[in-house]
């Protein structure tokens, strides 16, 4: 029997190595979409997540911040190397929210990703983000509590519309299965449409007005997602409206976060 199990293993390696070679069964980068040989196989970190989506050149490219930022907002100091301190604004008003995470800061490699899923609704961006993400999420949550549910940022009618999709909803998926969490997307919900934040300068983010509402979350320990953070505004928003609707804590997770020394024209 070990006889014939060899033969078939060996059959099968076989088998799929003639698929690769005629371009039948291969693996691309989901950013150069060039094909490439993964790393051996690794665990479910951040890095792992990156060896199995991006080639070796594009991960070079997607530099995960770990210093050089302020651990209650993640807005990031000029210098990377700098130990992470508390930002001015958070010393004068600490956020709503308990734990932020992310990955990197918005810009490069990163934002180029996020806009394809975003504005050309690329899935497989959004599938291997969302992955990103939910390794993030685990390697965090594996030394304190998990949360009872997580919630993505909704989108107001008219944005959905024009989208087609809620970039959000995708990539909480992954980092439902991975922590073994349930989404409630129909816990915070949009119900003033505000302009796009991207044409409102720093001053004006931060005077929005509460576009949020939320259901009953009596009790419930919540993970916000978020694709982006710009200034937190409106994150604080969100968190302070679940807050308000009766949730014990909220931490938040986003992919990237903007900042103030990162320039977007070139």
């Amino acid at each position: 029997m070990k006889m014939f199990g060899g033969m078939s293993e060996a059959a099968g390696n076989c088998a799929a190595e003639a698929l690769r070679l005629f371009g039948f069964w291969e693996r691309r980068c989901v950013a150069c979409r060039e094909p490439f040989e993964p790393d051996a196989e690794r665990e479910n970190t951040p890095e792992g997540v990156l060896s199995r989506f991006f080639c070796s050149e594009c991960r070079k490219k997607m530099k995960r911040r770990r210093t050089g930022f302020c651990p209650y907002c993640g807005e990031p100091s000029v210098w990377e190397e700098a130990p992470c301190a508390p930002c001015g604004q958070c010393l004068v008003r600490t956020p709503p929210w308990n734990d932020f995470l992310f990955f990197g800061v918005y810009g490069g490699l990163l934002r180029e990703l996020v806009l394809r899923m975003k504005f050309g609704g690329s899935l497989a961006c959004a599938e291997a983000l969302g992955h990103l993400l939910a390794a993030l999420c685990v390697e965090h949550y594996a030394v304190t509590a998990k949360p009872d549910v997580i919630v993505p940022m909704p989108l107001d009618g008219c944005r959905l519309h024009e989208r087609g999709f809620n970039q959000c909803r995708e990539i909480v998926r992954p980092v439902s299965a991975a922590l073994g969490v349930p989404v409630r997307s129909d816990l915070l919900t949009k119900i003033r449409s505000v302009t796009p934040q991207e044409l409102l300068n720093r001053e004006e983010r931060q005077k929005l007005k509460q576009p949020f509402g939320c259901a009953d979350a009596r009790g419930l320990r919540t993970l916000l997602v978020d694709d982006v953070c710009t200034t937190g505004a409106t994150l604080r928003r969100a968190a302070e409206c679940l807050l308000s609707a009766g949730a014990v804590s909220v931490d938040v997770a986003v992919l990237a976060r903007s900042s103030r020394f990162e320039n977007h024209e070139s």
